[in-house]
């Protein structure tokens, strides 16, 4: 999943608990733009700027969350075929991929990258100046936009299209401009649009090489960020986006992490129009109105629970989302995890210590032993294990996230400071 600040400040502690409990998120920079730029304002209120930023900090998913790479990194990977989108296509594109293999073993182990310490930072309210400084540098690279002079530079460059009747009608012509413009024209044009003319040559050279293919199989990263960008210069002229302002901007800049999600939600009228057009067939935005609704809805469900149940933790008694399909959650599952009620049918035993105990330290041979070696496979996929490290509460809001025996064996092991 991946929401916006808007999705996030809407929700309470404990139902921004239910949400990390049942969605995998990805956390795109440009949640931490929105954020931090409130440590800007003079907001007219009895808290200060970082107290509100701090609340949304405690509310930002950690147990399953990950932050995705930068659009531009990823532009620059695939560009210099080093990056593969439909090797993680609906999923997060998360850095600090190790590969290393332990006798016919071969998997990937999940380094601290330094977006993900700086997530745990964030989830810790320690907003360090450096970081602060980065999405300040980001916010006024994204908001400082003419949009007037993008326009008349990109349609001068495209030439005279008709003026589009509707933000669907925007999207056809979008297509037909990607599709039937002459491709090493529409490289050149696009690779110096979205800011890296420098790769010209090598991407030309490349294409050609390869006997060029259809520029929507060979680059379809780039295909993607440059029809986001057609699409809002072709609008901007138009009446169909009222009160544009440059923050829209950074709202556009969304859409470029929309391959590495299943679902999008916002509350934003800006991505409620524009998101489901880019979406694919296998992907879902929900309203942030309904999805908050939703988790209310969950969160009176588990809180009716006997207590005896909820000491239990999440991860005991809600594994899996209420098996009513009148909960949004339950959809979801049902579409993108299928096999779900299957699992929640088979009986669940009480692990035995010793078996915990071989299972952790065989974990931590697969990711620390001296006869580690690397391997060359890139498809995750294809390999036997990921192993990713995550520093979570064991409490968070009203919600023990595990049982007190389960708290128990942690401190044993040392898994909890």
């Amino acid at each position: 999943m991946i929401f916006d600040k808007s999705s996030l400040e809407s929700l309470n502690l404990d139902e921004a608990v239910l949400m990390d409990n049942f969605y995998m998120s990805t956390i795109t920079p440009l949640f931490f733009v929105e954020c931090l730029a409130d440590l800007e304002k003079a907001i007219r209120s009895k808290s200060t700027p970082e107290q509100l930023v701090g609340s949304l900090a405690d509310r930002t998913p950690e147990a399953q969350s990950s932050p995705n790479v930068h659009h531009m990194t990823i532009l620059r990977g695939e560009l210099s075929r080093q990056f593969d989108i439909t090797t993680v296509f609906g999923r997060v594109a998360i850095a600090g991929g190790e590969p290393v293999q332990l006798g016919d073993k071969k998997g990937f182990v999940f380094r601290r990258s330094p977006e993900a310490e700086a997530l745990e930072r964030w989830t810790k309210r320690k907003f360090l100046e450096v970081e602060r400084n980065i999405a300040r540098g980001w916010r006024r690279s994204l908001t400082r936009v003419d949009f007037d002079a993008m326009v008349k530079n990109m349609m001068g460059e495209l030439g005279q299209w008709r003026k589009p009747k509707t933000l669907e009608d925007a999207k056809q012509i979008t297509d037909t401009v990607i599709d039937y413009m002459d491709p090493e024209w529409l490289l050149r044009f696009g690779l110096n649009l979205l800011g890296v003319p420098e790769t010209t040559d090598w991407v030309i050279e490349d294409w050609r090489n390869r006997r060029r293919p259809p520029l929507r199989e060979h680059v379809p990263y780039f295909i993607f960020m440059l029809a986001i960008n057609i699409f809002f210069c072709l609008v901007l002229p138009t009446q169909l986006l009222r009160n544009v302002k440059a923050s829209h901007h950074v709202d556009l800049a969304y859409l470029y992490y929309l391959p590495f999600c299943s679902v999008f939600t916002s509350k934003d009228n800006f991505h409620a129009q524009i998101v489901p057009l880019f979406l694919g067939p296998m992907q879902t935005f929900v309203n942030g109105n309904d999805f908050k609704e939703d988790l209310k809805k969950l969160n009176a469900h588990y809180s009716a629970m006997p207590e005896e149940v909820l000491r239990t933790g999440l991860i005991n008694f809600a594994g899996f989302p209420p098996e009513d399909t009148d909960f949004f959650v339950t959809r979801m599952w049902d579409i993108y995890l299928p096999p779900w009620r299957d699992l929640r049918s088979q009986p669940r035993g009480q692990r035995d210590p010793e078996e915990e105990k071989r299972i952790l330290e065989e974990v931590k041979q697969l990711s620390e032993s001296p006869e580690l070696r690397p391997h060359d496979e890139r498809d995750i996929d294809k390999v036997n294990y990921v192993k990713l490290e995550r520093s979570v509460h064991v409490r968070k809001g009203k919600w023990l996230r595990f049982s007190e025996e389960q708290i128990r064996r942690m401190r044993e092991h040392g898994e909890l400071s």
